[in-house]
């Protein structure tokens, strides 16, 4: 129902009407009995004989089609379970395969029936939970290698999880949890909240009582559920990642595993935001990966290579809507100046691309200091951008201190705000100056733009080869892109991406624009794509991306990826949207 990186909401029972969803609750025979919609499982475990059996019911009538006594129950073999520090003896033994799933790390390491293609649980357990919780890289490890090869399958993690890391436990993948950790806290008189364990507070009457623990629960599993509804989960698993030092290593180990092998969303809704409220958003893969790819990938128009602009930020995005970049762009006549703009965390963010997702949808606290990681991070990707573009002036608007081996003239006066008219004056001569000295000719607006869409195109697709003789028409904000009168593309502003029309879909399969997803089947296609259909696909799709589909070598039409590559083999629900069928 809703999915946001690895942590999803699913609906369980009939899609059009389920009766409870994730993240949510398992139930023991001592713990109380809650509403369905927050506990949708019961769980029994017997050790009275070797080995030990861990059964799963759901509280619902979920098997299809949805009838009374239409209720699913799992059963599994907990087998051998050794500590996840002794690896290599291989002594996991004895745990059964099927719907229902235990895992330990043993058997992580050396079960080759867990990469068996037809395995296809629906319940995953990890047993060593609690063990493997000790070794953050292990049981960060061990959460996205399972939520990665189980798509389908909702993760339970026993005794780990409460109100107080629910949000970044499910920001790791997990769905499922259990109440063993506030009967606990029961126990010792401690209130186990949101904000991590505590003792009660006598002057307010409060109670540490199991309605006092499951009040929290029911607060952090409606906040989780809201937060991956409306993209901000991450700003939720950084505020719980507080609550112990052991929580901040697993969210390190996550982002440091994301940020190598996450294939990350690109367009998101005008609506998003990515909030960067502390020196911890830094680290979120998502900016990581927009530092990479400027430093190894990014390339300007060859048109605005002569000199170079740095601009500072604005708390409007985009920049270009702001009243300080108004004044800017007052002040530089000359389109052959290349614009980039200096903040924090991305670092640097070209004008072409200030429309892209996070560069049009991030807020971060703006006091005029920068921090000396910021300023590191900042030279460093200046002095990268000029040395492979050769560069060979830098305006430095941004009054940011920079140490670069090329002509550098530094316009913001001191005690002066960067868009107040003299520091503006000060810029207009310095690129007048720049203009006169390289002899830098005014590119006319159109031109400009289809310069800035090539290189827009080099970002999202890695070519551009299909704007080849195409033009710019039509009215901002929505450029035209057009084949002598006909209409092949549009540019989408809000969403920061190019929208094509039917008869640009064989040129972008010629140009390899666009990658593929090929469907099976011989009825005519309607509809979205579902798991099913699909024969094969890009493991690195990302949410948001445009793909061509593929039919016995023909192409059938274009879609818009809902989910990430990942959940393309084995996921639930529709993994990508129809856009065109030819």
């Amino acid at each position: 129902m809703a999915r946001w990186r690895h942590a999803r909401i699913f609906g369980l029972g009939d899609r059009s009407n389920p009766s409870a969803f994730t993240p949510g609750l398992i139930l023991s025979e001592s713990d109380p009995l809650l509403e369905i919609n927050l506990a949708p499982f019961t769980t029994h475990h017997d050790s009275s004989t070797l080995p030990a059996t861990l059964e799963i019911e759901s509280r619902g009538n979920w098997s299809f089609p949805f009838g009374d006594g239409d209720i699913p129950k799992y059963s599994a073999t907990e087998g051998h379970t050794l500590p996840p520090s002794l690896q290599e003896a291989n002594s996991g033994q004895g745990l059964s395969v099927g719907a229902l799933l235990p895992v330990t790390w043993q058997r992580l390491v050396h079960d080759t029936s867990l990469i068996d293609s037809e395995l296809s649980p629906e319940i995953v357990v990890i047993l060593d939970a609690i063990q493997l919780a000790g070794h953050p890289g292990r049981f960060i490890q061990a959460i996205h290698i399972l939520r990665e090869r189980f798509p389908g399958a909702l993760l339970w993690a026993p005794g780990v999880g409460g109100p107080d890391n629910l949000a970044i436990l499910a920001w790791f993948g997990l769905d499922l949890f259990d109440i063993s950790r506030s009967q606990q806290a029961v126990s010792h008189n401690i209130l186990l909240s949101r904000d991590g364990p505590r003792n009660v507070d006598s002057t307010t009457g409060e109670s540490s009582g199991i309605e006092a623990q499951i009040a929290e629960w029911k607060a952090s599993i409606s906040s989780t559920r809201a937060a991956i509804s409306n993209g901000t989960l991450r700003e939720l698993a950084e505020k719980q990642s507080l609550n112990s030092p052991r929580l901040v290593e697993h969210l390190r180990h996550h982002d440091a595993m994301l940020s190598e092998s996450a294939p990350l969303a690109r367009y998101v809704s005008n609506g998003q935001r990515f909030r960067c409220h502390s020196a911890v958003s830094r680290e979120d893969p998502l900016v990581q990966d927009w530092i990479h790819r400027m430093e190894n990938f990014y390339t300007p128009p060859v048109e605005q290579s002569e000199v170079l602009i740095l601009l500072p930020c604005s708390a409007r995005k985009p920049y270009s809507r702001s009243q300080s970049h108004r004044f800017f762009r007052n002040a530089i006549r000359n389109r052959s100046a290349h614009q980039v703009i200096v903040t924090s965390p991305l670092g640097l963010v070209p004008r072409e691309l200030e429309e892209q997702w996070p560069a049009a949808h991030y807020d971060v606290p703006v006091t005029g200091d920068w921090d000396a990681d910021e300023l590191v991070t900042i030279e460093r990707m200046v002095k990268n951008l000029v040395e492979r573009v050769g560069y060979k002036r830098v305006i430095n608007h941004s009054g940011v201190p920079l140490n670069l081996d090329v002509d550098i003239i530094n316009t913001r006066l001191e005690g002066k705000g960067a868009s107040s008219k003299a520091a503006c004056a000060v810029l207009q001569e310095a690129v007048n100056a720049a203009a006169e000295d390289f002899g830098l000719e005014n590119i006319r607006e159109k031109k400009l733009l289809f310069h800035q869409f090539s290189s827009l195109s080099n970002w999202q697709f890695g070519t551009d080869n299909w704007l080849e003789g195409l033009r710019v028409g039509g009215k901002p904000p929505r450029w035209l892109l057009l084949k002598d009168k006909q209409q092949m593309a549009q540019w989408h502003p809000d969403t920061g991406r190019f929208s094509f029309t039917k008869a640009m879909l064989p040129r972008l399969l010629e140009t390899n624009t666009l990658r593929i997803v090929e469907i099976g089947g011989d009825t005519p296609w309607k509809g979205d794509i579902f798991n099913h259909m699909v024969l094969s696909s890009p493991s690195d799709l990302r949410i948001g991306e445009e793909v061509l589909i593929v039919r016995k070598d023909e192409l059938i039409g274009s879609a818009r990826c809902l989910a990430a590559g990942w959940e393309w083999k084995g996921g639930v629900g529709r993994l990508a949207k129809s856009q065109h069928r030819l």
